[in-house]
């Protein structure tokens, strides 16, 4: 079904975005340079030459131009310690490793004044899935509204999956962020998630956020399909759809200790095609290249083809990265807070 051409899409191209999405997805590379130009230029008339770099809690950060080395600047927390009951394919609970544990809402509250009295500025709230996909957060959600009263931290949520009466507690909450992975594909859901759902959960969920105003951030995974684009297309399509506070673009990386980790990930070009979609299919909302990416000079060539493709901000981004931005004449940011709070730069 051919998805009609919003309003905000008119003064862009007459072109049906199912087209356009599957031009910037099937064209062969040398034939993607006009696209690459169009998302450059639409980036550019919506968000002016700012560009925005990231580098949250989650690792340690150290670079000629910016040091951030604080674990408590904006760590990342997980309410269920190391557990998942998903264990997905790509990441098998390896993640949770690298997050701070609050299994209680004392334990979350501890947690909560740490980081203030250590001078943080907030945190990211996260943990392994239920079975039915979304984080068990409603036990938690009171502290989570002491902390933003009482505290004044900055809080963004992984929501994985919404239910209403999350989404309901999160909007009295007054978070800063919900951010969810939009899967397009039911067999990737099926493979790599082990859910047996329709990834109709995913537009539903987008809906829960917006009926009750919680400002939330959908993320698309390049390449999480065993490292091939099976998804993504509808996945932008999808978000098209709704009205996010910022879309963010990660990619898949193969991590020890799980099933995919000697799969090959996607190439620098094909997440480079999945921003220019976006970037051209939703050309009004801050676009990120965001933490998850390969390393080394695969995350070199990804920084440069994503300043090309129209992003706005990127999280932990290489030397390369920063010093094509500056090349290009961007006017330059840096925070030590979550990605997903660009519209605060922009």
């Amino acid at each position: 079904m051919t998805i009609p051409i919003p309003m905000r899409w008119m003064t862009l191209t007459l072109m049906k975005i199912d087209d356009l999405i599957q031009d910037c997805f099937n064209l062969p590379e040398d034939d993607l340079g006009d696209y690459f130009e169009k998302a450059f230029k639409t980036s550019r008339e919506h968000f002016s030459n700012k560009m925005a770099f990231y580098a949250p809690g989650l690792v340690h950060y150290e670079t000629d131009f910016h040091e951030a080395t604080d674990p408590y600047r904006f760590p990342s927390i997980s309410v269920t310690g190391k557990g998942c009951a998903l264990n997905c394919e790509h990441c098998n609970a390896h993640l949770l490793e690298t997050m701070i544990p609050a299994t209680s809402p004392d334990a979350l509250w501890n947690v909560f004044n740490e980081i203030k009295e250590k001078g943080g500025s907030g945190c990211l709230i996260s943990g392994g899935a239920t079975p039915k996909g979304d984080t068990p957060l409603m036990e938690f959600i009171p502290t989570i509204k002491r902390a933003k009263n009482d505290l004044g931290l900055d809080i963004v949520v992984h929501t994985g999956v919404v239910y209403p009466e999350t989404a309901q507690a999160l909007g009295e909450a007054g978070i800063d962020g919900a951010m969810l992975d939009i899967i397009g594909s039911d067999e990737t859901l099926r493979q790599i998630y082990h859910m047996d759902k329709s990834v109709d959960i995913f537009d539903e969920s987008m809906s829960h956020l917006e009926d009750y105003g919680v400002p939330y951030m959908p993320h698309i995974i390049a390449g999480l399909h065993y490292g091939e684009l099976v998804g993504e297309a509808d996945a932008i399509k999808m978000i098209a759809k709704h009205n996010p506070n910022s879309v963010v673009v990660v990619a898949f990386m193969p991590l020890d200790h799980t099933p995919m980790q000697d799969t090959k990930p996607a190439s620098p070009m094909d997440i480079a095609r999945v921003i220019i979609a976006t970037r051209l299919a939703i050309p009004e909302k801050p676009l990120i290249l965001g933490c998850a990416r390969p390393l080394g000079d695969h995350r070199r060539s990804t920084d440069r083809l994503a300043i090309d493709a129209g992003v706005n901000g990127i999280a932990y981004p290489s030397d390369e990265g920063y010093e094509y931005a500056e090349k290009k004449g961007f006017k330059l940011s840096f925070a030590d807070q979550c990605c997903s709070l660009i519209e605060r730069v922009l």
